[in-house]
């Protein structure tokens, strides 16, 4: 069992390259591709970044609304 396990597993990591058709960089002969590697590089970098900011915006209107609701609420009392 083993023995085929390990023959399967070499024919397909001999195999997946070629249809995969790019190399480890990522790029590929026509330059419609090439956008696109770049494109969705860019997307996948800005991405979190752009989460991280939303939540953080989120977080410090949350704190500051508190932060004014806890002044009135103390320039009552």
């Amino acid at each position: 069992m083993s023995r085929a396990v390990a023959l399967l597993t070499l024919v397909a990591w001999l195999v997946v390259p070629g249809v995969a058709e790019a190399c480890s960089v990522c790029f590929s002969t026509t330059e419609e591709n090439q956008w696109a590697f770049i494109a969705t590089t860019v997307f996948l970098s800005v991405a979190p970044l752009a989460l991280l900011f939303a939540v953080g915006s989120w977080l410090r209107r949350k704190v500051l609304e508190s932060e004014q609701r806890h002044d009135g609420a103390r320039r009552r009392a």
